[in-house]
């Protein structure tokens, strides 16, 4: 069984399957990092060389890849939900949790990454506060359609989302499904 994370970038999704992972003692796998590794170069390139559609059937071929795995947190890519696909998928390998953070953390996020020349590229070159609040009126229905469950970030740190999480597999009886499938 894999435990998957949703949401949008900057949600804390990496840091907090990271968590979770060492905790649960099973493998933690980043889609983004999966995909950079595999082209050789960060998502900001990607995207600049061949474009959003490339990256996103990188995005889907790492997706099917993890299928393969045994248990494991995975960290998706914030757009892995426009990929009816992939969502469909990850449903059959495993529970869906959506790291859902109120906008204005996001936008407060990706403005300090933008200062430190980090890897999220912007989807357009517009203002990022715009293009946040139109990207996630599109994609918070997505998020909510594939999630079966759903952490409010706001003001947790990391580790009380990734408890959050880890008392949610608990009661639902997961965390025997976790341990039976990593035999």
């Amino acid at each position: 069984m894999k435990v998957v994370l949703i949401g949008y970038r900057a949600t804390g999704k990496s840091t907090v399957g990271r968590i979770i992972a060492a905790k649960l003692k099973i493998a933690f796998w980043d889609t983004d990092l999966m995909v950079e590794k595999s082209m050789a170069m960060p998502i900001k390139e990607i995207v600049a060389l061949h474009g959003w559609d490339f990256f996103r059937e990188k995005e889907k071929d790492t997706v099917k890849f993890l299928m393969q795995k045994g248990a494991c947190v995975i960290a998706t890519g914030g757009g892995v939900v426009l990929e009816r696909e992939n969502v469909d998928l990850l449903k059959q390998a495993g529970v869906i949790i959506w790291l859902n953070a109120p906008g204005h953390d996001i936008i407060e996020r990706l403005k300090r990454d933008a200062r430190k020349e980090a890897v999220r590229p912007q989807f357009t070159s517009g203002n990022i506060d715009q293009e946040t609040a139109n990207t996630l009126k599109q994609r918070l229905p997505l998020y909510e359609n594939a999630a079966d469950y759903t952490v409010d970030t706001a003001g947790k740190s990391a580790a009380q989302v990734a408890e959050d999480i880890y008392q949610y597999l608990r009661k639902m009886g997961n965390l025997a499904k976790i341990v039976k499938s990593e035999t």
